[in-house]
């Protein structure tokens, strides 16, 4: 979908151009306009005056061009005249050995026209019917302009007020990219504030520096998240509060299960297995709603910057044997589907078994894989025989007592993969030879 900042920048240069366009246009027309105008206007004045020296009788038709603007005189000057009385005509020495082709008017009427003159050019011309006796026939007078220096004249002016406009129009455009890319700055630090609290860098939105058309929205959004934790904590809290609620009678029926089993082991066993039943379902409730409580943008586990604390301590702690840490993350993953503490609990204890059985190589990769989340731990360690890879994860189980631990590592692991639905594999490293862990979620 189209963004409001693209959107506003094509609508309002479209209507910026648009309306220089038409401005242009509507300008250039007022100019044409008024400089016909103005050649008409000349030659109503020069008709007047080649009139007033016109003399036209029975025995004397002349132009007196003495009277007359001194524009007349010149070859091809541009200001022309000419006098038709049937037979004769008269013509300005301007006009030299050139002919203007003119049609006869009845007295009074007159005709505006335009046509090739001397030298090609365009010229405007003005006739006028004059009254005559009916022995020297119809006279008609004939002024004319030459357009080519008044339109050179036209088009530099155009050409003038054209390049004014398109720097007006340039200066316009670039003002609506300046003001749209300041308006919209506030807009880019909401996005950055998004982006910390998807990060988990922040509980909710800075709304201090938001501009007020965003604000209402902010706080609207800062009182959602307010509103879900609130709800989330009290769910948890009323989750926690049915478990230790159910716990006592549960210890009180355990004991009185093994007072029966003195008397009657079969009813006692049975009994036994459906509290067994009761307390796995408890827990496995209470672990789901912890997994899926607490799961805000905050809450869950950052890469790669949890990562690398997990990472800086265990070096820390296996110091003395420099293990070499390789990393394989994949940018597109910045966070994982897991509360942070779980993530670090259950990574933790990859790493640091990782650690404990590295020779000298450990790697962790995360990487997305068909909709899929995979990560995986490996060492270069000696591995654990395929004929011992379903005991690895055995609350307690360790298969070599020569090392310091409890062996619950991998069982915590399996634990906490199940509550946030990954999926645990140990198989052999390909790359290191040692121990490979693998999770996948969904």
């Amino acid at each position: 979908m189209m963004s409001i900042r693209l959107k506003l920048t094509i609508w309002l240069t479209s209507l910026v151009m648009i309306s220089s366009l038409v401005s242009l246009i509507y300008i250039e027309s007022m100019l044409r306009q008024a400089f016909h105008d103005s050649i008409i206007d000349r030659l109503r004045e020069d008709i007047t005056q080649v009139e007033m020296a016109t003399q036209i009788s029975a025995q004397q038709i002349s132009v007196d061009a003495n009277v007359l603007s001194s524009f007349y005189k010149p070859a091809y000057s541009g200001r022309y005249y000419q006098l038709n009385v049937g037979n004769t005509e008269i013509r300005s020495r301007s006009l030299w050995d050139q002919h203007l082709n003119v049609q006869p008017l009845e007295a009074g009427k007159t005709r505006v026209w335009q046509a090739k003159g001397p030298k090609k050019h365009d010229i405007q011309l003005l006739s006028i019917g004059l009254p005559t006796s009916s022995e020297t026939g119809n006279a008609t007078l004939t002024v004319a302009q030459d357009l080519s220096i008044g339109r050179k004249v036209f088009r530099e002016v155009y050409g003038t007020k054209l390049l004014g406009n398109l720097a007006m129009l340039a200066a316009m455009i670039i003002g609506i990219f300046i003001i749209l890319h300041q308006s919209f700055k506030p807009i880019s630090g909401v996005k950055q504030a998004l982006a910390k609290l998807r990060q988990g860098e922040t509980n909710s939105l800075d709304i201090s520096q938001m501009p007020a058309e965003i604000k209402p929205l902010a706080e609207t959004y800062n009182g959602l998240l307010e509103y879900t934790g609130v709800q989330i904590q009290r769910s948890r809290n009323n989750l926690g509060n049915l478990s230790h609620g159910l716990k006592t009678p549960l210890a009180v029926m355990r004991q009185q299960v093994e007072v029966l089993a003195l008397k009657d082991p079969q009813t006692a066993q049975v009994l036994d297995q459906q509290l067994q039943q009761i307390h796995n379902m408890i827990e496995r409730k209470l672990a789901a709603a912890r997994a899926t409580g607490d799961m805000l943008p905050a809450a869950q586990m950052v890469l790669p910057r949890d990562i690398d604390s997990l990472c800086n301590t265990l070096q820390k702690v296996y110091h003395h044997k420099a293990v070499q840490l390789k990393f394989d993350l994949s940018s597109q993953i910045t966070r994982l589907p897991i509360h942070r503490e779980d993530g670090m609990e259950l990574l933790g204890n990859l790493l640091d078994n990782a650690f404990k059985w590295a020779s000298a190589q450990v790697l962790i990769r995360v990487w997305p894989q068909q909709g899929r989340i995979f990560i995986s731990v490996e060492d270069d360690g000696p591995g654990v025989p395929e004929h011992e890879l379903d005991k690895v994860t055995r609350r307690g189980k360790r298969l070599d007592e020569e090392v310091a631990g409890h062996g619950l590592g991998l069982s915590i692991v399996k634990d906490i993969a199940e509550q946030y639905q990954f999926e645990v594999q140990f198989d052999r490293s390909p790359a290191l030879g040692g121990l490979r862990v693998s999770l996948s979620h969904t």
